[in-house]
Order: structure tokens, then C-alpha cells, then sequence
């Protein structure tokens, strides 16, 4: 099904802020609305009953479950139309996660006060480092500073158990990139890249790079441009070890013996540096290095995530910062795709331009992911959409692959139609401007929900 077909006025979400004193929970209001203090929150509650005086009475029957009555400033208004692009429209979303989403298992974030990025870390994490001396990068950087992170002495949070039930409703339509390296978002067989790596695998270091001859690629005029698609080739064509390119291997794989244990546990210190089986060179984590690239291992499968970045009919971040390269890219398609950006975040906020269609949802990323698999799961409850569900006996689903013919999205039934019918025609995106991208704070659409 094209996209055009799939398209239909989207609503505004309104621009509210919340007080640092509030203890707002998503979710509140299936008990009942509260009175906020906050005169701007006041008025938006006063045009909120003006917009439901305006509604039919039939409407009004068929929308009187409380999941499709949420009109608050906290953010759930703007999680429904994020649930109808998926489970009514199917809309392919693309999901980008980042640190944020991993906080709640007991992870520092990379950025900020908690964060563990610094100026250390920038320098020591290459290659170039790395080849100097790989046991001192081992014992002074690398043990230090990622090893207490490994996936077995933590586990997923709410958040990633909600994104994988999200995933799994919808295989066809669904897919997610993130740039943590901790392992902790649960299995979607080929729904899910991880980007930046995984703790726990380890990938063999070449003496030197063969890759920087020239900088000209194989289809250099892509819509998307993650890696290198001539040095990822050249690269397979020479490498001596598989485990340079195209393989990965696990901690019991790498050689001495000896020194299995200490990455592992990652305590205590190295007496040599971890080997290569095959070829005996100096392995590193499997972890995208500052110096390197997407194409510099296929397990970062940069081909895969310019083909879903290519696609996206939305895209969602959640819990990531926006000066790294991938959300770099992913907005300037979205801008100029023109379509909508989701941002889940406790910070980074995004700003709307007219050129980029942002919604900013704060709050805490263990609270909103849940709450939007319950926007999802109360909108096909009401509309009787039954969700395709992946079936780990079926065959795996390659990305991007048009919808699934057994499980067509839904006719617009009478009850959809209802849906429709509570966007007031003021609700609708006005045509993009075509002057130049400018400031717009004051039309930032940010809800904050304090958690």
C-alpha cells in the first residue's frame, strides 16, 4: 500500500509545560481528570471542552472509553495519534533508542550531569588507541568504564519489555535501531539493529586499515547515507580473518583461556590482551569505535538501517541525544520527508520548524512506552483491529518488506470514522511553509509528563 493512501489529517498536539513540583503519572487520568494549577493548562482543559461541545452525539457513544477520551496536558493525546499511525493506518515507524531508555535498569547515560562520557573516553575509544597498546586500553579504559554495564548483571527495564510487545503486534511495519551497546532490548529477530555494538562479542583489529584509498562509494546518490558501501565490499575482498568484517565472536571464543573469566565479570585486571583464534590478532569489543565507521563490520548492518531510515513514514526517539550521527540523519529525513518526529525524552527537547513536524513527550521512558502499548491496546479493542502478531514459527521478516496480504490494514469502519470525526478541521497540519527554516519556539509542541 503506498503511503499517500495510508495519509489523513493529523492533529496538533498542544504546547503545555509542567511546574518541577507536580507528581504527574501517565495514566492519572483513567481515574478521573485533576484540577492543574497552571493557568496554561486551565485554558487548554477550557478549549479541550469546547472541542467535545463541537462533537456529534454519535461520536460522542462510540468514543466514550476513557483511552480515547484522554484530552490533558500530558502527553496522551499525542501518544493516541502515535497509536493510530500503528495499529490503524500502519504506517511504517521507525524507533531510534538511545541511553535514556536504559537508566531505569541502572545504567549512567552516556551524556549529561550522570553521564559517563568524557573527554577520556573521546580520545581512547579508536582504533588508533586501541593498536598502540590493547592491553593498556583494556585495563585503563575499557574494563573501567563499559564492563559494569554487561547485560547479566543487569536487566530490561518496562520500557524495553513495552517496545518489543509494540514491535511484535506489528512485524511488518515496525522496526527499531539503537545505539546502546548493553544488550537489554529483548529479541524481534530482524525488526532490530543494534548500531553502535553489543557488550559480550568481540571483533578482530587488522594491523592496519586497507580502507581509505578514496572516499567515492557505489551508489553515492542513495536517499540515505550511513556507510560505505564500496569500503564494506573492498574490505570482505581482503580480509584474512572473518571476524574483521563479517562475524562476531563471544567471550568464550577469544583466546587465552585465561582471560575469559575477567571479561566476563569485568573486574579486576588483564595479564595479556584478549587474541583472535583465528589469526591471533588483538580483538576489541564489539563496539563502533570513534575512527570507524558503519561499513567497518556487518554486524552494525548500516545497509539495513538506510533502507528503514529510507521508508519511515514516522519516526520515534526515545531517550537519545541529537549530536551523534544517526539522529542527525534520521531528522534530516524526516525534514525532508516532512514526517512527523516522536521525541520520548527526559531532556534534548526538540524545537518545530516548518520544516520539521516534532512532538516532544517528557518524561521518564519506563512510564511512556508502557502507556503507549495501552493506547494501542485500547484503540484495538474499540475498533476490533486485530494485530498480526509476529509468529516465531513464521519466516523472519525482511525490512521494509510491503504489508502482509492476510492482514491488510482495516477498512474505515463506522467506529473509525468516529475516530476521524473528533479532529476538528483546526486539528489539521496547515500546508508546509515553503520559507526558510527559522526559529519556533513558541510552536514547540512539548508535553511534560513528571514522573
Amino acid at each position: 500500500m503506498s503511503s499517500s493512501s495510508r495519509s489523513r489529517p493529523r492533529k496538533k498536539c498542544r504546547s503545555v509545560s509542567s511546574s518541577s513540583n507536580e507528581r504527574e503519572e501517565v495514566g492519572e487520568d483513567d481515574k478521573g481528570e485533576e484540577k492543574d494549577t497552571s493557568s496554561d493548562d486551565s485554558k487548554d482543559d477550557d478549549d479541550d471542552d469546547d472541542d467535545d461541545h463541537d462533537e456529534d452525539e454519535s461520536s460522542e457513544e462510540l468514543l466514550s472509553h476513557s483511552s480515547l477520551r484522554r484530552r490533558s496536558s500530558r502527553g496522551n493525546s499525542c501518544m493516541n495519534e502515535l497509536a493510530k499511525d500503528i495499529c490503524l493506518f500502519r504506517k511504517r515507524v521507525l524507533f531510534i533508542t538511545g541511553a535514556g531508555i536504559s537508566v531505569a535498569s541502572g545504567i549512567r547515560p552516556f551524556r549529561g550531569e550522570s553521564g559517563v562520557w568524557t573527554s577520556t573516553i573521546w580520545t581512547n575509544a579508536t582504533r588508533e588507541t586501541f593498536r598502540k597498546d590493547p592491553l593498556i586500553w583494556y585495563n585503563q579504559f575499557w574494563l573501567p568504564n563499559f564492563m559494569k554495564c554487561l547485560p547479566k548483571m543487569v536487566q530490561p527495564n518496562p520500557a524495553h519489555h513495552a517496545l518489543a510487545g509494540i514491535l511484535k503486534r506489528y512485524p511488518d511495519t515496525l522496526h527499531m535501531i539503537t545505539q546502546n551497546i548493553d544488550g537489554l532490548h529483548l529479541p524481534c529477530r530482524d525488526r532490530l539493529v543494534e548500531a553502535h555494538g553489543r557488550l559480550g562479542l568481540y571483533k578482530c583489529i587488522p594491523d592496519e586499515d586497507s580502507d581509505t584509498d578514496s572516499e567515492s562509494d557505489d551508489d553515492d546518490e542513495r536517499e540515505v547515507h550511513l556507510g560505505h558501501r564500496r569500503k564494506r565490499r573492498l574490505a570482505r575482498k581482503k580480509q584474512v580473518c572473518p571476524y574483521q568484517q563479517s562475524e562476531s565472536l563471544s567471550v568464550d571464543d577469544v583466546e587465552p583461556i585465561g582471560v575469559r573469566k575477567t571479561l566476563k565479570i569485568g573486574k579486576g585486571r588483564l595479564s595479556v590482551a584478549p587474541r583472535c583464534p583465528h589469526c591471533s590478532n588483538a580483538v576489541a569489543p564489539q563496539a563502533l569505535l570513534f575512527d570507524e565507521g558503519y561499513h567497518s563490520h556487518d554486524f552494525y548492518q548500516f545497509q539495513k538501517m538506510e533502507d528503514w531510515l529510507g521508508k519511515a513514514e514516522v519516526i520515534v526517539f526515545v531517550g537519545t541525544s541529537f549530536a551523534v550521527r544517526l539522529p542527525e540523519i534520521a531528522l534530516e529525513q524526516a525534514r525532508k520527508k516532512r514526517i512527523p518526529v516522536y521525541n520520548f525524552n527526559t531532556q534534548d527537547m526538540l524545537e518545530a520548524t516548518s520544516r520539521l513536524d516534532a512532538t516532544n513527550i517528557k518524561g521518564r521512558s519506563e512510564v511512556l512506552l508502557p502507556r503507549l502499548l495501552e493506547e494501542l491496546e485500547d484503540l484495538e479493542t474499540l475498533l476490533g483491529i486485530v494485530p498480526p502478531m509476529d509468529d516465531d514459527n513464521d519466516e523472519d521478516v525482511e525490512g521494509g518488506k510491503e504489508l502482509n496480504e492476510s492482514h491488510p490494514p482495516p477498512t474505515m469502519s463506522n467506529a473509525c470514522l468516529a475516530l476521524e470525526a473528533t479532529m476538528s478541521p483546526t486539528d489539521s497540519f496547515a500546508e508546509p511553509s515553503t520559507v526558510a527554516e527559522a526559529s519556533a519556539t513558541s510552536a514547540a509542541q512539548t508535553i511534560q509528563v513528571k514522573t
